[in-house]
């Protein structure tokens, strides 16, 4: 079932859930990122490759989209950054919408084109504790600066429930405490089933550490590498469940969760 404006108001839609190049670049799953309706507003984050595609064949236009925000650089979350923009503008035609953004990705091997962004209102640059007002209803605040290869943040929005994304990170000393407000609902990337400490992702066990000490009403693992699609998330999402009991669900492709009631939409 395609959404359509009315339909997609106060929803999230999971536009993929691919997790490193693996699955991301293999076609394991998609990896269109998240797009958030806040009371209208639209917010895609992380546009990696496929998600213009994606969000059109979920009857999301690219047109409706108020705000990009790229948690990092890497192609699996940006990908497709300057075909949202290009669209958010009507091809340049209407001069609107939000970029916001690390700044490694502007100025280091930059992923968003200069001709792109000249065709929108307002390019912001992340720094660790920023908050931007996106409506008189919604802010997001970048919390910390993450531990990956380049410069990573995650985010949470603040409205009417406390949404927070743990985007790609290792896991350190402090990342409890910096979505300890994020008390509704915490979206983790969760790439590796078990810790490699030469890889700068979550596993199953720092993710249930970290589901456990916020204690979201709920939390929702997404961003899968190949050990955890092997390893059936949903069935490790319930195990963590059960041991925090706090609600855990693995994401999946084009899913849609009710931000108003946290429950997952049934389409037919």
């Amino acid at each position: 079932m395609k959404l359509t404006e009315e339909t997609l108001k106060n929803k999230l839609v999971f536009l993929g859930t691919a997790g490193a190049r693996y699955v991301a670049f293999g076609f394991r799953r998609q990896a269109g990122g998240l797009y958030f309706n806040f009371d209208g507003h639209n917010v895609h984050v992380d546009p990696g490759p496929g998600a213009f595609i994606h969000a059109h064949r979920k009857g999301i236009e690219p047109h409706w989209t108020n705000t990009v925000i790229l948690s990092h650089r890497h192609l699996d979350h940006c990908a497709d950054v300057n075909h949202i923009l290009e669209s958010m503008t009507l091809g340049g035609k209407k001069k609107r919408g939000r970029l916001i953004c690390p700044r490694d990705a502007l100025e280091i091997d930059p992923v968003v084109l200069q001709f792109t962004r000249g065709n929108i209102e307002e390019t912001i640059v992340i720094e660790e504790g920023l908050t931007v007002e996106l409506t008189e209803s919604v802010s997001v605040t970048f919390p910390v600066r993450h531990v990956h290869g380049v410069e990573t943040y995650g985010m949470i929005f603040n409205w009417k429930r406390s949404i927070g994304y743990v985007s790609d990170t290792a896991y350190f000393d402090g990342i409890e405490e910096s979505y300890a407000s994020a008390k509704d609902l915490l979206i983790l990337n969760v790439t590796m089933k078990e810790k490699n400490p030469l890889i700068s992702h979550l596993s199953i066990p720092e993710a249930e550490m970290i589901i456990a000490n916020v204690k979201p009403e709920l939390a929702i693992l997404t961003h899968f590498g190949r050990t955890m699609i092997e390893a059936k998330p949903w069935e490790l999402a319930k195990r963590i469940s059960e041991r925090t009991g706090i609600k855990v669900l693995a994401a999946y492709d084009n899913m849609v969760l009710d931000l108003e009631t946290l429950q997952v939409v049934r389409q037919r």
